[in-house]
């Protein structure tokens, strides 16, 4: 698709992936190009008529979206003469793999696919694009989330949350009064989700330690460039910052940029996002609305942090064979867990059974590299700090979390994912339950 470049940039330069590379490996190029002002949705528009022509374009928003960009988006597509059609969701939507089959043949009939939002609605215009092979632009609204530049699409299939293959935007036209106005809880999850790095890259570096090899330092250093922005001000974020926000912003496209060249969400989705996944997938046996899932993940990084401490205090002669223990009890209580979804649910854990058996001879072999790891990660009240100085009070009642299911999330999330985490290390090593006693205290 020949779209002319001009005043766009791309969200990563493309020479940076040999300059910050550490694996030697080459990573997939990523070429996502944004187009940043208050005409973005005009260029936009212009684009859209030159890259389909008398072809017609898929809008997809949900109610809140349309009303903060979708609904000027179709303003500008009708008075460029783009044949277009939208579908706006209801804003409480969630992907499920029904929804996103039918996204798919809705956009059957267009030859590309604009999502203009946030999580939910760049899922699903993922999903279709990459299930029809056309091209995906999006629009983004808020800073609430990596997934916007991510090469993946969560989606949950037969309850169970999966992150699926799905091709990132080729382009993303950004409205900086609609990201600085984003709501005030939109930026605060933003946040969390960007803090899930300082955790999530340490679960990736043991994870490739202990078996797969393929840790690349390149992920984290180029989201690492960002973080001073926000972090360094996390104030901001409540005050309306433009750099602050802006610079979270780029961030989080950074992280999922960071994704993309990782060939999987490990740079930035570790153990942490594994507790917000699992409430989401319990919110239909226990009918608790889910808060919105980078504020989840906050609580997650929060625990992730509390059991790198407890780890940090284990000596090598104290880890005991206990991993067949470890792995039948999780197993045998997926059923009271999960009910109608437990065989689903089942599947993802029995895919690491024989990586959690190992850690018997794995662990002891590598601990003492392991515990230089387990150090790097700061103490969980720094990320509560950082949190509540960006205007959020990370609490249970702030979550609408009952203790006993944030409880059982901590100890069962691990079943959920076959990805290798520190909720794993904590289990194996008897250290989860303090952890998650730890995380309690500090949530209350």
């Amino acid at each position: 698709m020949d779209i002319p470049f001009n005043n766009k940039n791309y969200v990563v330069e493309p020479e940076k992936y040999t300059q910050l590379c550490t694996c030697g490996n080459r990573h997939p190029p990523i070429s996502i190009k944004m187009y940043t002002g208050t005409d973005a949705y005009t260029h936009l528009a212009k684009d859209c008529r030159q890259a389909v022509g008398s072809g017609s374009v898929l809008l997809v928003d949900d109610e809140n979206t349309h009303r903060a960009a979708g609904g000027r988006v179709a303003t500008c597509l009708q008075e460029n003469s783009v044949q277009h059609q939208v579908i706006t969701l209801p804003g409480d939507t969630s992907v499920t793999d029904s929804l996103a089959e039918r996204i798919t043949f809705e956009s059957s009939r267009h030859g590309l696919i604009v999502a203009v939002g946030a999580g939910t609605i760049n899922d699903l215009g993922k999903y279709a694009a990459g299930k029809r092979n056309v091209p995906y632009w999006t629009v983004p609204t808020a800073p609430s989330m990596n997934g916007y530049t991510s090469s993946i699409a969560a989606v949950k299939i037969k309850g169970v949350k999966r992150t699926l293959p799905a091709p990132p935007p080729q382009f993303i036209y950004v409205h900086p009064e609609v990201i600085r106005q984003a709501p005030m809880k939109l930026r605060q999850a933003g946040l969390c989700d960007a803090l899930a790095k300082s955790v999530s890259d340490i679960d990736w570096q043991i994870e490739s330690l202990l078996f797969s090899g393929n840790y690349c330092a390149l992920p984290s250093a180029i989201v690492a460039e960002s973080e001073s922005s926000y972090m360094g001000n996390p104030e901001g974020i409540v005050q309306g910052s433009e750099k602050t926000i802006m610079g979270l912003f780029k961030g989080l496209l950074v992280s999922g940029v960071a994704m993309s060249l990782a060939g999987s969400s490990a740079p930035a989705s570790g153990g942490e996002h594994l507790i917000s996944h699992f409430l989401d997938m319990r919110a239909s046996l226990t009918k608790r609305t889910p808060e919105l899932h980078g504020l989840q993940v906050g609580a997650g990084v929060i625990l992730s942090a509390s059991c790198y401490r407890q780890l940090a205090l284990i000596n090598e002669k104290d880890l005991k064979s206990t991993a067949a223990n470890a792995f039948s009890i999780d197993a045998d209580n997926i059923p009271s867990v999960w009910g109608n979804m437990a065989a689903e649910v089942e599947k993802q854990f029995f895919k690491k059974r024989e990586h959690l058996l190992a850690f018997d001879s794995l662990l002891p072999e590598n601990w003492q590299t392991l515990k230089m790891l387990f150090g790097k990660v700061k103490k969980p009240q720094f990320f509560i700090d950082l949190i509540r100085r960006a205007g959020f009070e990370m609490t249970l009642e702030a979550l609408n979390l009952l203790k006993d299911e944030f409880r059982l999330a901590a100890l069962a999330s691990r079943t959920i994912r076959e990805r290798i985490t520190v909720l794993d290390l904590a289990a194996h090593t008897g250290v989860l339950e303090d952890a998650t006693a730890a995380t309690l205290e500090l949530l209350t």
